[in-house]
Protein backbone atom coordinates (compact mmCIF):
# COMPACT_ATOMS: atom_id res chain seq x y z
CA UNK A 1 0.00 0.00 0.00
CA UNK A 2 1.30 3.44 -0.93
CA UNK A 3 -0.99 5.14 1.56
CA UNK A 4 -3.41 4.44 4.35
CA UNK A 5 -6.66 6.29 4.95
CA UNK A 6 -8.97 6.17 7.96
CA UNK A 7 -12.18 8.12 8.53
CA UNK A 8 -14.64 8.12 11.40
CA UNK A 9 -18.24 8.85 10.46
CA UNK A 10 -20.74 8.68 13.30
CA UNK A 11 -24.49 8.42 13.69
CA UNK A 12 -26.57 8.82 16.84
CA UNK A 13 -28.02 5.30 16.84
CA UNK A 14 -26.86 1.81 15.88
CA UNK A 15 -29.58 1.12 13.21
CA UNK A 16 -28.56 4.20 11.21
CA UNK A 17 -24.96 2.95 11.06
CA UNK A 18 -26.28 0.00 8.99
CA UNK A 19 -28.45 2.19 6.73
CA UNK A 20 -27.43 2.04 3.03
CA UNK A 21 -27.47 5.82 2.56
CA UNK A 22 -25.27 6.24 5.64
CA UNK A 23 -22.83 3.54 4.48
CA UNK A 24 -22.67 5.08 0.99
CA UNK A 25 -21.86 8.47 2.53
CA UNK A 26 -19.17 6.97 4.78
CA UNK A 27 -17.63 5.25 1.75
CA UNK A 28 -17.66 8.54 -0.15
CA UNK A 29 -15.92 10.30 2.75
CA UNK A 30 -13.24 7.59 2.74
CA UNK A 31 -12.71 7.78 -1.04
CA UNK A 32 -12.60 11.60 -0.99
CA UNK A 33 -10.02 11.71 1.81
CA UNK A 34 -7.99 8.95 0.17
CA UNK A 35 -7.87 10.91 -3.06
CA UNK A 36 -7.60 14.52 -1.87
CA UNK A 37 -6.46 14.41 1.77
CA UNK A 38 -8.15 14.95 5.18
CA UNK A 39 -9.23 18.57 4.52
CA UNK A 40 -11.29 17.37 1.54
CA UNK A 41 -13.89 15.90 3.93
CA UNK A 42 -15.22 19.46 4.39
CA UNK A 43 -16.27 19.51 0.72
CA UNK A 44 -18.96 16.96 1.60
CA UNK A 45 -20.74 19.26 4.05
CA UNK A 46 -23.79 19.83 1.80
CA UNK A 47 -24.22 16.08 1.31
CA UNK A 48 -23.88 15.53 5.06
CA UNK A 49 -26.61 18.10 5.75
CA UNK A 50 -28.89 16.50 3.12
CA UNK A 51 -28.36 13.09 4.69
CA UNK A 52 -29.18 14.45 8.17
CA UNK A 53 -32.44 15.79 6.69
CA UNK A 54 -33.27 12.45 5.05
CA UNK A 55 -32.37 10.23 7.99
CA UNK A 56 -33.58 12.54 10.72
CA UNK A 57 -30.59 12.18 13.01
CA UNK A 58 -27.19 13.79 13.17
CA UNK A 59 -24.38 12.36 11.07
CA UNK A 60 -20.89 13.66 11.81
CA UNK A 61 -17.43 13.23 10.34
CA UNK A 62 -15.45 12.78 13.55
CA UNK A 63 -12.05 12.30 12.06
CA UNK A 64 -10.09 11.83 8.86
CA UNK A 65 -6.44 10.85 8.39
CA UNK A 66 -4.30 9.89 5.46
CA UNK A 67 -0.72 8.69 5.75
CA UNK A 68 1.48 8.49 2.68
CA UNK A 69 4.22 5.90 2.65
CA UNK A 70 7.81 6.74 1.77
CA UNK A 71 10.55 4.24 1.11
CA UNK A 72 10.82 1.61 3.83
CA UNK A 73 7.82 2.80 5.85
CA UNK A 74 4.92 0.51 6.70
CA UNK A 75 1.29 1.52 7.15
CA UNK A 76 -1.26 -0.61 8.98
CA UNK A 77 -4.84 -0.17 10.11
CA UNK A 78 -6.93 -1.87 12.75
CA UNK A 79 -10.68 -1.50 13.22
CA UNK A 80 -12.00 -3.13 16.37
CA UNK A 81 -14.73 -5.71 15.67
CA UNK A 82 -17.67 -6.27 15.81
CA UNK A 83 -19.03 -2.72 16.11
CA UNK A 84 -16.15 -1.01 14.24
CA UNK A 85 -16.35 1.96 16.61
CA UNK A 86 -12.60 2.21 17.19
CA UNK A 87 -10.20 2.59 14.30
CA UNK A 88 -6.44 3.10 14.21
CA UNK A 89 -3.98 3.97 11.47
CA UNK A 90 -0.23 3.71 12.08
CA UNK A 91 2.89 4.53 10.11
CA UNK A 92 6.13 2.94 11.26
CA UNK A 93 9.59 2.02 10.10
CA UNK A 94 9.53 -1.73 10.63
CA UNK A 95 7.71 -4.92 9.69
CA UNK A 96 4.05 -5.26 8.71
CA UNK A 97 3.56 -7.63 11.66
CA UNK A 98 4.80 -5.04 14.20
CA UNK A 99 2.68 -2.33 12.53
CA UNK A 100 -0.46 -4.50 12.85
CA UNK A 101 0.28 -5.35 16.50
CA UNK A 102 0.93 -1.69 17.26
CA UNK A 103 -2.36 -0.61 15.64
CA UNK A 104 -4.17 -3.15 17.82
CA UNK A 105 -2.29 -1.93 20.91
CA UNK A 106 -3.29 1.69 20.21
CA UNK A 107 -6.95 0.73 19.77
CA UNK A 108 -7.00 -0.71 23.31
CA UNK A 109 -4.53 1.53 25.15
CA UNK A 110 -5.70 4.85 23.64
CA UNK A 111 -2.50 6.90 23.91
CA UNK A 112 -2.78 10.67 23.48
CA UNK A 113 0.85 11.22 22.48
CA UNK A 114 3.59 9.30 20.70
CA UNK A 115 6.48 10.28 23.00
CA UNK A 116 7.01 12.31 26.17
CA UNK A 117 8.43 15.27 24.28
CA UNK A 118 5.08 15.67 22.48
CA UNK A 119 3.22 16.23 25.75
CA UNK A 120 2.63 19.97 26.28
CA UNK A 121 4.75 21.25 29.19
CA UNK A 122 1.70 22.84 30.88
CA UNK A 123 -0.08 19.46 30.90
CA UNK A 124 2.90 17.83 32.63
CA UNK A 125 3.09 20.72 35.10
CA UNK A 126 -0.63 20.47 35.87
CA UNK A 127 -0.25 16.75 36.63
CA UNK A 128 2.89 17.40 38.69
CA UNK A 129 1.00 19.99 40.78
CA UNK A 130 -1.85 17.55 41.47
CA UNK A 131 0.62 14.91 42.70
CA UNK A 132 2.67 17.42 44.75
CA UNK A 133 -0.46 18.55 46.59
CA UNK A 134 -1.82 15.06 47.19
CA UNK A 135 -1.99 13.66 50.75
CA UNK A 136 0.05 10.72 49.50
CA UNK A 137 3.03 13.01 48.78
CA UNK A 138 2.46 15.62 51.49
CA UNK A 139 2.69 12.92 54.17
CA UNK A 140 6.28 12.04 53.07
CA UNK A 141 9.49 13.84 54.14
CA UNK A 142 10.12 16.93 52.04
CA UNK A 143 13.45 15.81 50.57
CA UNK A 144 11.97 12.64 48.99
CA UNK A 145 8.86 14.31 47.56
CA UNK A 146 10.35 15.30 44.15
CA UNK A 147 11.42 11.67 43.51
CA UNK A 148 8.01 10.37 44.49
CA UNK A 149 6.31 12.88 42.20
CA UNK A 150 8.61 11.90 39.31
CA UNK A 151 7.72 8.25 39.90
CA UNK A 152 4.01 9.04 39.94
CA UNK A 153 4.31 11.03 36.71
CA UNK A 154 6.10 8.11 35.09
CA UNK A 155 3.75 5.36 36.30
CA UNK A 156 0.40 7.14 36.34
CA UNK A 157 0.59 9.84 33.71
CA UNK A 158 3.18 8.91 31.06
CA UNK A 159 2.39 5.19 31.25
CA UNK A 160 -1.26 6.02 30.55
CA UNK A 161 -1.03 8.75 27.92
CA UNK A 162 2.28 8.27 26.07
CA UNK A 163 2.48 5.45 23.54
CA UNK A 164 6.16 4.62 24.04
CA UNK A 165 5.70 4.48 27.84
CA UNK A 166 2.63 2.25 27.77
CA UNK A 167 2.79 -1.42 28.69
CA UNK A 168 2.61 -3.52 25.52
CA UNK A 169 -0.77 -5.25 25.47
CA UNK A 170 0.67 -8.33 23.75
CA UNK A 171 3.32 -8.99 26.44
CA UNK A 172 3.08 -7.54 29.92
CA UNK A 173 6.21 -6.27 31.62
CA UNK A 174 7.47 -4.63 28.43
CA UNK A 175 6.91 -1.10 27.26
CA UNK A 176 5.99 -0.28 23.68
CA UNK A 177 9.37 1.45 23.36
CA UNK A 178 11.23 -1.73 24.44
CA UNK A 179 9.31 -3.89 21.96
CA UNK A 180 9.98 -1.45 19.13
CA UNK A 181 13.70 -1.39 20.00
CA UNK A 182 13.81 -5.21 19.99
CA UNK A 183 12.10 -5.26 16.59
CA UNK A 184 14.27 -2.44 15.24
CA UNK A 185 11.10 -0.41 14.55
CA UNK A 186 10.09 3.20 15.02
CA UNK A 187 6.65 4.83 15.24
CA UNK A 188 6.33 7.75 12.87
CA UNK A 189 2.66 8.63 13.24
CA UNK A 190 -0.68 7.31 14.42
CA UNK A 191 -4.35 8.28 14.42
CA UNK A 192 -7.03 6.77 16.64
CA UNK A 193 -10.75 7.47 16.41
CA UNK A 194 -13.42 6.21 18.78
CA UNK A 195 -17.12 6.66 18.16
CA UNK A 196 -19.94 6.49 20.68
CA UNK A 197 -19.92 4.69 24.01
Amino acid sequence: EERGTLVAVGSETEPVSKNDAFLAFARKVLETVDQDGPEAAEKLEDERVDLVGKIGENIAIRGASRFDRNGDETIAAYVHPPANKIGVLVKIRGSAEVAKQLAMHISFAAPSYRSRDEVPAEEVEAERTIYENSDEVQSKPEQVRPNIVDGMLRKRFFAQTVLLDQEWIHESGKTVEKVLQEQDAEVLDFARYALGG
